[in-house]
């Protein structure tokens, strides 16, 4: 197992455990948070690679579910502390502030991953960007695609969540 791996396991349980204290239905979100993230993934896996991790790590081609339980941390936690803070403003509302820190926490796992050569785009697609980077080797595109494929990942968790 690498660093990298493990790293991302270990915020995930420790968010997990934190937020139990919070949310009795978190297994359940995280879940079904999970799993919109992996079939965002599984269906965008063009777009880019997943390289350098373990090879258990990797469920289909380049889906690989610890790039998938990280995005998922992301957004659980992001989803809790807006809720934890704002907990009085309309869903609609909050729905709208989740962005915030997605794209903070997006902007920073795209840096790390993106910078150790985890992520990588593909070549088509680095055609298409501005060539503009931020943070090093994070396409400034970031700050648009982060929220659009959040968007979806938290649509189909708060849909999923009503039910």
């Amino acid at each position: 197992m690498t660093l990298y791996e493990l790293t991302v396991i270990a915020i995930a349980v420790i968010a997990f455990l934190i937020l139990r204290k919070f949310d009795k239905k978190i297994l359940r979100n995280f879940v079904i948070v999970f799993i919109g993230i992996l079939l965002l993934q599984y269906f965008t896996q063009a777009l880019w690679l997943t390289v350098g991790l373990a090879k258990w790590s990797y469920l289909y081609q380049g889906v690989n579910w610890i790039i998938t339980l990280g995005r998922t941390t992301m957004v659980i936690v992001s989803m809790a502390i807006i809720d934890f803070f704002f907990p009085k403003f309309s869903e609609r509302a909050r729905f709208g502030l989740y962005f915030i820190p997605i794209l903070i926490t997006g902007l920073i796992g795209e840096t790390i991953s993106s910078s150790r050569g985890t992520i990588q785009y593909h070549p088509k697609l680095l055609e298409s960007f501005s060539g503009i980077t931020i943070f090093g080797s994070v396409p400034i595109e970031a700050i648009y695609y982060i929220p659009v494929f959040m968007l979806l990942a938290i649509s189909f968790a708060r849909y999923w969540q009503i039910i």
